[in-house]
């Protein structure tokens, strides 16, 4: 695994958060599981002082004889009488009476009021009395417990003060060794190490395959777009079942592939256009000049020849302008010097200009326009070819003594346009190509086919590249409506 792949940093990522939650769940379990050890230990400490002390209380309840050994130990712990002489039968009953507390294992002493020694285990060494009497706290008449260490080993104490005979204040300095905590909580610590190693060792191992499953997508995205050229665009990742974000960059992947096709598609067509159209006049001037040089022409001829030349690189110019202008409306190109324009008063000058148009073929132009003032924003001069695109067609397709009509209405803050005509109409067959670049209607009994196919695509771009846009209903031989459609500005 590649340690700059996303699968290596999502497997890594993903172990070290749960490595993070196990590492706190771990420290909690283990401060718990000490905590209530030792509460237990604290128990157990106060359960045997408190049994020292039962132990202690009975000599006091015990029937005795004078001089007999229970008498001397009552004598002793009361402090009621010089018992020095006796202080070896004393120990002697203490050491038999103190087995059958069962604390063999476990280290205490009794101290006096006067924190003086005057019973002990029988494990009791000086050594150990010298790390009571620096370990334990002072004497205090409250219960406390403390950590020690004796012999090297740890212990856990408590100092345990209580009344004897309801008399003197005695303190049992107690103190029980932490082994068997040690050693539970030691197999505690190498449980949870060795848990969480196991743990993230899983972790790794599926969190690899499950990522590995997640990102297989984007491996065939991959693969694909490796595997995409130019005759191959028609290639499609599978939308099976997948995560809701794979399924949108599959989805997403799949249309930019498709948008690519169609885009390629519409290059080689247009491409395929553009050397037709290009082709055919280049062949008529080359075909002319040619002509020109291999005959003696007269001067009239040598004039046509060099009229139609330049007729044709006019032509040439004109469709060479006009791609160009469709090249930067497609790219947004800042080719347009926006301004408010007052769209009534603007028809009413295209009407002029138009009317010389209709006039030559004895065409009857309208207009009619609102009573009031509407203002959009655009460019004037590309706002003016779109009407006289729409005009010069409507003209061009109407028969003499035909009829067009402007007309304009106002309707969710867009101002429509329409030119309606008397015209030959457009057939279904081509109504769908119309707006398309370098497509041309020709008809047997059309003429003037001097156009480059690019008009109405311009036209359309243009009023796109407003936020508008151009429609058009048609039926054959009763006539065409096209509506320019531009959204209003405030006055």
């Amino acid at each position: 695994m590649k340690t700059r792949s996303i699968r290596f940093k999502t497997s890594v990522l993903y172990s070290s958060v749960l490595c993070l939650i196990l590492a706190c769940f771990s420290i909690y379990l283990f401060s718990t599981v000490q905590h209530i050890l030792y509460e237990e230990t604290r128990g157990d400490l106060r359960a045997k002082a408190g049994q020292i002390e039962a132990f202690l209380d009975a000599y006091a309840s015990i029937s005795y004889k004078n001089n007999s050994p229970v008498f001397l130990m009552n004598q002793f712990l009361s402090a009621s009488g010089d018992v020095s002489s006796n202080k070896q039968i004393i120990d002697q009953l203490w050491i038999q009476d103190s087995k059958s507390l069962g604390l063999r294992n476990d280290f205490f002493r009794i101290l006096s009021p006067r924190d003086r020694v005057l019973l002990g285990s029988e494990n009791l060494t000086n050594e150990i009395e010298r790390a009571f009497n620096t370990q334990f706290p002072p004497h205090s008449d409250t219960i406390s417990f403390t950590n020690l260490q004796l012999n090297g080993a740890p212990f856990y104490g408590i100092s345990y003060p209580f009344k004897f005979s309801n008399r003197n204040v005695f303190v049992i300095q107690l103190a029980t060794p932490l082994i068997s905590i040690q050693r539970i909580l030691s197999k505690l610590v190498f449980f949870i190490i060795g848990g969480i190693a196991g743990i993230l060792l899983i972790t790794l191992f599926m969190g690899s395959f499950l990522t590995r499953s997640i990102l297989k997508p984007v491996t065939d995205v991959t693969l694909a777009a490796n595997n995409i050229s130019q005759k191959s665009l028609n290639m499609r990742i599978p939308e099976q079942k997948l995560d809701q974000e794979m399924e949108k960059l599959v989805a997403s992947f799949n249309q930019m592939i498709e948008r690519l096709e169609r885009s390629f598609t519409h290059v080689n067509e247009f491409s395929s256009h553009v050397a037709h159209e290009l082709k055919t006049p280049l062949t008529i001037i080359k075909s002319e000049l040619e002509l020109a040089l291999d005959t003696e022409n007269t001067k009239e001829e040598s004039k046509r020849v060099m009229a139609v030349a330049l007729q044709e690189i006019n032509r040439l110019i004109k469709t060479i302008k006009d791609m160009l202008l469709l090249a930067k409306l497609e790219y947004k190109l800042n080719v347009f010097k926006m301004e408010k324009i007052d769209i009534t008063e603007f028809l009413k000058d295209i009407y002029q200009h138009s009317r010389i148009l209709a006039t030559e073929k004895s065409i009857n132009l309208t207009l009619k326009t609102l009573d009031y003032p509407v203002f959009i924003q655009g460019d004037v001069v590309h706002i003016r070819r779109i009407f006289f695109n729409l005009v010069h067609n409507a003209v061009k397709f109407t028969p003499t003594r035909g009829e067009i009509t402007i007309f304009t209405e106002v309707r969710k803050k867009q101002v429509f346009v329409s030119i309606k005509d008397t015209g030959i109409g457009i057939a279904p067959a081509d109504q769908p190509w119309i707006f398309e670049e370098f497509y041309r209607i020709r008809r047997a009994d059309q003429k003037d086919t001097s156009g480059n196919g690019l008009g109405l695509s311009i036209s359309r771009a243009i009023a796109r590249s407003y936020g508008g846009d151009i429609t058009f209903e048609s039926e054959v031989s009763k006539g065409s409506i096209f509506t320019v459609i531009l959204p209003i500005v405030p006055n």
